[in-house]
């Protein structure tokens, strides 16, 4: 192949992981089926079933999923599952569209953006439409007490996404300020319209349950000296306050940050369904950290969905490394592993195409073990050690409490189900911490920076 032909070859391979389509439909042609397991592992048939065979008409369901686990793909399948089930309507909304993910959240916050996102998401034609066009209707309804209660001015039917965006930060404040009676009685009427848009819809489609799902909550996180205010604000409102998230006669679904079921007494409260990365490696009681070709080859169909003449590029054993490397997390796959061995490519194509052992896979995986190993410090190590020795998470110090959920955001420490639930490090922690011991005071954070 020519230089020509080479370069083309690349820059389509890079633009393909560059320009991410985001969360997938069920249908799509890049959609891989069963990425994270079939049967009782599924977690999106699984809830499917539990909403389904549910008598009653509404329910609090949290789920999780680490950023790079294909959890919005996954909301939108399980509205499609639902959908397509009789008498069942199923909507889906961003709550980011509306917050900022480093907004520190109370549950007021929470209930008018579920209220505005739903209000939102009903004036489509697949919602209401225009089945409640008068002053007097629903909609007007909210809108009109959205403006007199939560002084959103300039709100309209259809507008009050534009709106409550552009005033986000004075909204924010004025409920901060709000009496604490005030506050309730928003809540209340928050759930109160909610609870009448679910009836209007049961009224509208003649359907016996209406579910309404909720992303990109677990996408908040604080920065800096930020972090514990922000931790502290999620365990309120998603432990302490969750019976303030119950709408009676609605099915509502929250992705919750992937802490929280670790973290917190939730599992015992609110039925969860954790979304786990994909198992490249098999169980600790059966082989520790030893590929699992099944996890490994379906990673594998990901890349050949999104670029069918990937091994015109990389022989399979070196994306196999990338893969193992990534710890099952698409995103860190294609996104940054992939993609950066691509960049690197471009200028060495006399390599191509890569094997296990080219020094453009030693200096990726290098570079990216730097980055992830910059993210901790020293007097972290023992709790990461003390995960990667149990595969679970067990603290001895309450304010280790926000340290451990910050290494769920950055994603140092990933959760994989076979069969059952079990925690790791990352892959590319992995050398790092194993090399590390309580009475070793010479190793530096950043000494192991090879490829693994």
């Amino acid at each position: 192949m020519s230089t020509t032909d080479l370069s083309t070859l690349l820059d389509d391979f890079a633009k393909v992981l560059a320009n991410d389509p985001g969360a997938l439909d069920y249908d799509s042609k890049l959609y891989v089926h069963n990425l994270h397991g079939k049967g009782a592992e599924d977690v999106v048939a699984v809830l499917t079933r539990t909403i389904q065979r549910s008598e009653d008409p509404g329910q609090l369901y949290y789920f999780s999923g680490q950023r790079g686990t294909g959890k919005s793909t996954e909301l939108k399948r399980l509205g499609s599952l639902l959908n397509a089930e009789p008498r069942t309507r199923a909507f889906v909304v961003d709550a980011l569209e509306y917050l900022v993910d480093t907004h520190p959240l109370d549950t007021i916050d929470l209930l008018l953006v579920i209220a505005i996102a739903f209000a939102d998401r009903l004036g489509q034609a697949d919602g209401l439409g225009e089945a409640q066009p008068t002053r007097d209707g629903l909609i007007a309804r909210f809108t009109s007490w959205l403006q007199s209660d939560v002084s959103i001015t300039g709100a309209t039917v259809g507008g009050v996404k534009a709106e409550f965006r552009a005033q986000q930060q004075s909204i924010v404040a004025r409920l901060r300020e709000f009496d604490l009676s005030r506050q309730e009685r928003v809540m209340a009427d928050c759930r109160k319209y909610i609870c009448e848009m679910a009836d209007a819809v049961r009224e509208k489609w003649q359907c016996d349950k209406v579910v309404l799902m909720v992303d990109s909550l677990e996408r908040l996180r604080g920065i800096g000296v930020q972090a514990k205010e922000m931790f502290d604000r999620i365990v309120k409102v998603f432990d302490g306050d969750l019976n303030q998230l119950r709408i009676p006669r609605l099915h509502l679904i929250l992705a919750v940050p992937p802490y929280l079921p670790y973290l917190t007494n939730v599992k015992v409260l609110v039925q969860l369904f954790v979304l786990a990365s994909v198992r490249v490696c098999e169980p600790p009681a059966k082989a520790r950290r030893k590929p699992r070709e099944d996890g490994v080859a379906v990673m594998r169909s990901v890349v050949e969905k999104r670029f069918p003449r990937w091994r015109e590029v990389i022989e399979q054993a070196a994306l196999d490394r990338l893969i193992l490397a990534s710890g099952g997390d698409v995103r860190q796959l294609l996104r940054r592993l992939l993609l950066d061995a691509l960049d690197e490519a471009y200028y060495a194509q006399e390599s191509l195409p890569l094997k296990a052992d080219d020094p453009i896979v030693e200096t990726i995986l290098g570079r990216h073990k730097a980055e992830l190993q910059s993210l901790v410090v020293r007097e972290e190590f023992p709790l990461l050690k003390g995960i990667a020795e149990s595969n679970a998470l067990t603290l001895e110090r309450r304010e280790d409490l926000p340290v451990a959920a910050f290494f769920f955001n950055v994603r140092a420490v990933l959760n994989y189900r076979n069969g059952k639930e079990w925690l790791d490090l990352n892959p590319l922690l992995w050398d790092l911490i194993e090399s590390w011991s309580s009475t070793d005071q010479s190793l530096s954070p950043h000494a192991s920076s090879s490829g693994h």
